[in-house]
């Protein structure tokens, strides 16, 4: 089971990547950057990954808690690990780069990526035991 929900993890960077395009060629240009960061972040939480989520779920039951949040934790740590890979690899100043996209109080929403891809799991685990 939780090899199924490593291999969804890349799933959940496609849908990432087509947000991201959807946002630099249909909104960001009109709205400014941080809008179109903000509403993209928004579209793919509520909508992409949650429907994901639910879909996965749905298609491979979480059998417990404790497997929800095991697959929680491995997609947080693929997650970031996939982000501080990027930043690094790309930034000429990547600690800078990553403290900037974690600040709230800069209108960043980053942080509620990680947090989602890391209660996610547990959050549709508990919604699918209520359905039954």
């Amino acid at each position: 089971m939780i090899m199924k929900y490593f291999i969804a993890w890349f799933g959940m960077m496609v849908l990432a990547v087509l947000n991201g395009a959807l946002r630099d060629f249909a909104y960001q240009p009109h709205l400014g950057e941080l809008a179109g960061h903000q509403i993209s972040t928004v579209i793919l939480l509520l909508l992409l990954f949650a429907g994901y989520f639910r879909f996965l779920t749905r298609r491979w039951p979480i059998e417990s808690g404790r497997q929800a949040w095991a697959i929680g934790t491995m997609w947080f740590l693929m997650t970031e690990a996939f982000e501080f890979g990027m930043i690094l690899m790309t930034s000429a100043h990547p600690w800078d780069k990553i403290f900037e996209s974690y600040s709230l109080f800069e209108g960043q929403v980053w942080l509620f990526v990680p947090l989602w891809v890391l209660i996610g799991p547990y959050v549709f685990y508990r919604l699918g035991r209520k359905d039954s």
